[in-house]
């Protein structure tokens, strides 16, 4: 326990603590966020495999996932008639294994408390979602036929695990046993159904059992992944993985800046006693067991603690996160985490303290016991690749973020050279400076090996602080202006002209929120500046090319006199007030190879129409609001045969008035996306929390590289302090030129973080935010830090006793 009596092996050990907890609980949060992340997108879809096709698994298919926990759906649509209502419904009928995730959510009576069960209906029964209930005027306990077999209506279906793989499903839901769909006489030849076998295995199981499908696939047989999905692409869920494996970086970056100003310090004091044991004949092994091996050993306790901490923080991340999962890090993920701060301490101590056993005694003795160039070049080159090997082993994969990689590289060794210029000519302006002022400014300048270096490890701390804080800001407000806690919760089709008036009227009575209403005309893009399309269009195309499969269906097209909120106009501008103007979707623009300026012919069941392109849009997909691929200035779609669509947002307590929606207007379409909403909700909610944790992570990581550096100037400037004093300086003076010293070198590392952050908000708004980072308030944030630390220093007591002793020392 030696070593610990140091108070710079003290800062070198908090750093390493440090190093430890921030990497481990980024590390373990990014695996948690993983693994929910895996198991949300399985209970999108149902499973973490989907084998899928218009017949059901062969025997020897289902043999194959036998040791695994799997269940077998078949979907079909059919006509349920009661008197003279028909409603055609989307059934799904389900075995005693399903669902392989999540919970079915059912209720014993309309708008009746809803309550979860881990089961599907049994033998006999059908479970009825509540707009079938509306359009039949159906009553539970009452029985339904179903294709040649009456079944008993025994519950309320409200939501489903795997609801959201049906988003596209317009019609009214009905769940079934699976039992009983033979005796229901519905899958005869020629009948559209879709089989589905659901397997669940986690992690890379899914890989095994895919491989051993894949060659007993028919030909109208596929295979899904939870991989495939495209829940993991969301932008909540994109960013933050994004954001997780910069953090890691950043973190990995701070907490060796921390042990590399701890190890300058600690190397000075080890340099003495190297010496000494030379001097007295100690061999080199000796040498390197005393300062070596005791310097790792009582480092040890430090990176245990932080190991300890950063598993408690995981406990009570998953408990604050919520629907706890049973994720366990595998073993060489705790030996990763170990050996990464071992790793720092090995790039940015060892090579100080390795120097020393190598240099004779006189040189260390000497007043620059540094070694050669070319070898603290070499140790650079350690120190630098240190916590990039870190990052990478950690983040899995440094690939998305090769420009922040390339800014943080160029920063860590550019930087010290960098300032070396302004501090420079700081010196030789601040000549004619006060007497106070000057010595503070030389105190700094002569001494550039240790100045620059502390530094830019400040710098990077106050930048990476401000920069964590505004990219945690910003994704939290992008989130939430993706969804609003009014987003609309059901959506509306086939509304007809003259049910307009009477519809708003009915949703204004009922305190709807309507974000608006479009005219819908179904049509197919056929020219392009009079040429066919298939002509005009690019022949690089493929056929899973966006615009490939907007030429091979009808698209719904649109007239809008405003740019929905969700809307952004990227090139060209919006449409005017008279017709004959089209503004088009970014993404298909690209992929047709359309520009402002051309002339778009689309067939529609009235006739052609036409429209030349003024505006380009970028289209927030995930909006929950209406989004469409062409959207026509008012006018254009006039005489064309057209229905109407609209959203809205309606309370939950006022859910049970829809039953006299559905009776006044028959023949509309009304899809509850509750469920859908639900989900992405909780999602952007685990992400929230989980960006905030980050944040928080990488604050503290910052706090304590400004304390370390603090702390490892502390002794030099004790020892200046000291010899002002002998040469006749009052308390007052020395107490001025500490504070402008500190003036000078934190008020220096926090405009340079400004400069630092506003060179990352280019490649961090590239990366994260689709180009869009603006400058912030939070660029100002370095200055909170920072006056409180001068305050420290200008109230900090002066000890005038022993001048001469401290100055030895």
């Amino acid at each position: 326990m030696r070593p610990w009596r140091s108070g710079a092996f003290r800062i070198q050990a908090l750093a390493l603590l440090v190093a430890s907890l921030a990497i481990a609980a980024v590390v373990l949060m990014r695996g948690e966020l993983d693994h929910r992340f895996a198991n949300r997108t399985a209970e999108a879809i149902g499973g973490d495999l989907i084998l899928e096709g218009s017949q059901p698994a062969s025997d020897e298919q289902v043999a194959l996932v036998a040791d695994r926990p799997h269940a077998r759906t078949t979907g079909f649509t059919t006509v349920l008639v009661r008197d003279e209502t028909f409603v055609l419904v989307s059934v799904k009928a389900v075995d005693d294994a399903y669902p392989l995730f999540g919970t079915l959510t059912v209720a014993d009576q309309r708008f009746g408390d809803q309550y979860a069960v881990n089961h599907g209906p049994p033998t006999g029964q059908v479970w009825l979602a509540g707009t079938a209930l509306d359009r039949l005027e159906q009553n539970l306990g009452e029985f339904i036929t179903v294709g040649d077999r009456a079944l008993l209506v025994s519950k309320v279906l409200i939501r489903e695990p795997d609801q959201g793989a049906g988003f596209y499903s317009m019609n009214p839901r009905l769940m079934m046993n699976r039992a009983d769909v033979a005796s229901t006489g519905i899958l005869g030849p020629g009948t559209r159904v879709d089989h589905e076998l659901r397997v669940a295995a986690p992690g890379e199981a899914m890989n095994t059992v895919a491989e051993a499908l894949r060659p007993t696939l028919a030909v109208n047989q596929e295979i899904d992944t939870r991989e495939d999905a495209g829940l993991r692409s969301m932008g909540p869920l994109r960013q933050l993985t994004l954001w997780g494996q910069l953090a890691v970086m950043m973190v990995v970056l701070l907490c060796g800046g921390a042990v590399y100003l701890a190890a300058g310090v600690r190397g000075a004091e080890q340099a003495r006693r190297c010496a000494v044991m030379k001097t007295f004949g100690a061999r080199r092994r000796q040498i390197l067991s005393r300062v070596l091996g005791r310097e790792l050993v009582a480092l040890l306790p430090s990176l245990l603690l932080g190991l300890a901490l950063a598993a408690g923080a995981f406990l009570a991340l998953r408990q604050w996160l919520g629907d706890e999962l049973a994720w366990q890090p595998p073993w060489h993920t705790w030996v990763l985490l170990g050996l990464a701060p071992v790793v720092i301490w090995a790039g940015f101590a060892l090579p100080r303290l390795w120097r020393l056993v190598h240099l004779p005694a006189r040189e260390i003795l000497g007043d620059s016991p540094e070694a050669p160039s070319a070898r603290a070049g070499l140790n650079l080159v350690g120190a630098l690749a240190a916590p990039v090997l870190v990052a990478m082993m950690l983040s899995g994969s440094l690939m998305d973020l090769g420009q922040l990689l390339a800014l943080m590289v160029a920063v860590a060794v550019g930087l010290p050279l960098l300032l070396w210029a302004p501090l420079r000519l700081a010196d030789r302006a601040g000549q004619r400076w006060p007497l106070a002022a000057r010595l503070a400014l030389r105190r700094l300048s002569r001494r550039p090996l240790t100045t620059l270096p502390m530094l830019a490890a400040m710098v990077l701390a106050l930048s990476i602080m401000s920069l964590a804080t505004q990219v945690g800001q910003q994704l939290l407000a992008d989130w939430r202006d993706r969804l609003p806690e009014q987003a609309p919760n059901y959506f509306v089709l086939n509304l007809f002209d003259e049910d307009l008036d009477a519809f708003r009227a009915w949703l204004d009575d009922h305190g709807a929120r309507v974000p608006g209403y479009y005219p819908v005309v179904r049509g197919r893009l056929t020219e392009v500046n009079g040429e066919p399309v298939r002509e005009a269009v690019t022949k690089e195309e493929d056929e899973d090319d966006e615009g490939q499969r907007a030429l091979n269906r009808d698209l719904s097209l649109t007239e809008a006199e405003s740019l929905p909120e969700s809307n952004r106009t990227l090139t060209g501008r919006w449409l005017g007030d008279g017709p004959g103007e089209v503004s088009v979707e970014s993404d298909l623009a690209d992929s047709l190879g359309l520009e402002v300026g051309d002339a778009l012919t689309f067939t529609a069941q009235a006739g052609d129409l036409s429209a030349t392109v003024v505006g380009v849009r970028e289209v927030d997909w995930e909006s929950f609001e209406p989004n469409f691929y062409f959207m026509f200035s008012p006018g254009t779609l006039d005489g064309q045969s057209r229905y109407w669509l609209t959203s809205f947002y309606l309370p939950e307590d006022r859910a049970g008035e829809l039953p006299a929606l559905i009776r006044q207007f028959p023949q509309i379409t009304l899809l509850d996306v509750n469920a859908l909403l639900d989900q992405a909700q909780g999602l952007i909610a685990q992400a929230s929390r989980a960006a905030l944790a980050l944040a928080v992570l990488l604050l503290a990581a910052s706090v304590l590289v400004m304390a370390a550096a603090w702390l490892a100037g502390g002794q030099q400037r004790r020892k200046d302090e000291a010899l002002l004093r002998v040469l006749g300086a009052r308390s007052a003076l020395l107490r001025r030129v500490a504070v402008l010293e500190q003036l000078l070198l934190l008020g220096g590392a926090a405009l340079f973080a400004h400069l630092l952050h506003l060179a990352a908000l280019v490649p961090l708004g590239i990366k994260m935010f689709d180009g869009d980072l603006p400058l912030s308030a939070w660029i100002l944030l370095p200055w909170v830090l920072v006056v409180p630390m001068l305050l420290l220093e200008a109230a900090r007591p002066r000890n005038q006793e022993r001048p001469l002793a401290r100055l030895a020392g």
